[in-house]
């Protein structure tokens, strides 16, 4: 199988693979709006109780938090696996001229911030930007401007937390969208 090049998108494999590992069957979608990042129907396709139970445990020990109700279960990635996720960081030029100039440039700006324990809005933003970078570019371009705002509203509460990770997210999107390698 090809590498998974978009991390939002390797989160979505990740999830599927634990799933189908655990004897699970049925879909991992994003979520539009949500606490949770993805969904899966899964739940309504375990025999019984202890094959559910089965599952969450796979599911929890792949670093997911998960939620049933009413046949669908929720995944929330936890804190180390977001962490994991965000890698390194490597920085991102900004090139005025390209057309991501504009994600090149918020990237760059929250690869200054430190990391540290997450607080619920740096976690917020972290899966806020892998909701947005999943989509096509064009609704990424778009969507960057509500992470502008969200961002802001954690500056006016001195809050830095996941600023890092959603900029190593950012910039993991920038260069792949750019056909840049690392």
């Amino acid at each position: 199988m090809e590498a998974v090049k978009n991390p939002a998108l390797a989160l979505r494999v990740a999830a599927r693979t634990a799933l189908i590992g655990a004897g699970g069957r049925g879909f991992v979608r994003f979520l539009s709006a949500d606490e949770a990042l993805l969904v899966t129907d899964a739940p309504r396709r375990c025999a019984d109780e202890a094959a559910l139970t089965r599952l969450i445990s796979a599911m929890e020990a792949e670093g997911f938090a998960c939620g049933v109700r009413d046949g669908l279960m929720t995944l929330t990635p936890g804190d180390a696996l977001l962490d994991a996720l965000a890698g390194a960081g490597a920085p991102v030029p900004v090139d005025w001229d390209d057309p991501l100039h504009s994600a090149q440039e918020l990237a760059a700006r929250w690869l200054r911030a430190a990391r540290g324990r997450l607080t619920p809005a740096g976690r917020r933003l972290i899966m806020e930007t892998l909701r947005l970078i999943w989509q096509p570019r064009a609704r990424v371009l778009d969507g960057l401007e509500a992470l502008r705002a969200q961002a802001a509203e954690m500056l006016r509460n001195r809050d830095r937390s996941g600023m890092a990770q959603a900029g190593a997210l950012l910039a993991d999107w920038c260069r792949t969208e750019g056909g840049q390698t690392r």
